[in-house]
């Protein structure tokens, strides 16, 4: 075993031992909700405010910074330490109509980049970091971990309590599970066998798909 991968599955299971645990956080203060919380070993989630201080990153041990900004918010906000830290900045609004799922492995990505083959340290943020950063944090877990969305969601808002992402959000996050599921799975599947079923299918299949994905699923714009 390489020693990446040697690291992934360290961290993954440490993650899992922590979200069952879940043990409570004995105080919360308000005031924290302007502060970035460490959700688990290298994970960090909070407000756009938390990436200001570069005395506080570098105490913590940043070293990748996700930032989710809609439209109206990239034009006042900012990089404040780009030659400190690595980023990945996203075009997202707190709308329940905004398509996150699309966005997940993405991030996914560049968390996994972080802390499994850097051995760094990621704090994912938003404006306030109450609905969208939080939305992709749980999101993370799920996947990273293959734990149930109601598990990590009460693990995740028991280290953040003022998160609450909006309904469409949550919907989203419910949704997830049996979609990166469906995707790992046909992953596993050896080449060959994934060519024979794609052969197998009927021409029209897409246009059969995509009618029934019509009925049985909500559309994100």
């Amino acid at each position: 075993m390489d020693p990446t991968t040697a690291l992934a599955h360290s961290k993954v299971a440490i993650y899992r031992q922590l979200i069952n645990e879940n043990l409570p956080v004995l105080e919360w203060r308000y005031e924290q909700r302007r502060e970035m919380q460490e959700i688990l070993p290298s994970i960090f989630l909070g407000p756009y405010s938390a990436t200001r201080n570069l005395e506080e990153l570098q105490r913590a041990g940043i070293t990748h910074i996700v930032s989710l900004w809609d439209g109206s918010e990239s034009k006042i906000l900012k990089v404040h330490h780009p030659n400190q830290f690595r980023y990945l900045q996203l075009e997202i609004s707190d709308a329940a109509t905004q398509n996150l799922i699309t966005l997940f492995p993405q991030v996914k990505q560049f968390i996994d980049q972080a802390i499994l083959r850097e051995d760094g340290k990621v704090l994912v943020n938003c404006m306030s970091g109450i609905s969208r950063s939080p939305a992709f944090v749980v999101a993370y877990l799920m996947e990273a971990t293959g734990m149930d969305y109601d598990v990590v969601y009460r693990y995740v808002q028991n280290k953040r309590f003022c998160m609450n992402p909006n309904p469409g959000f949550r919907h989203q996050l419910e949704e997830y599970g049996p979609i990166y599921t469906a995707v790992q799975a046909m992953r596993s599947q050896p080449v060959e066998q994934r060519t024979s079923v794609r052969r197998s299918a009927p021409e029209d299949d897409d246009e059969i798909d995509e009618t029934q994905h019509q009925h049985q699923f909500p559309r994100f714009t």
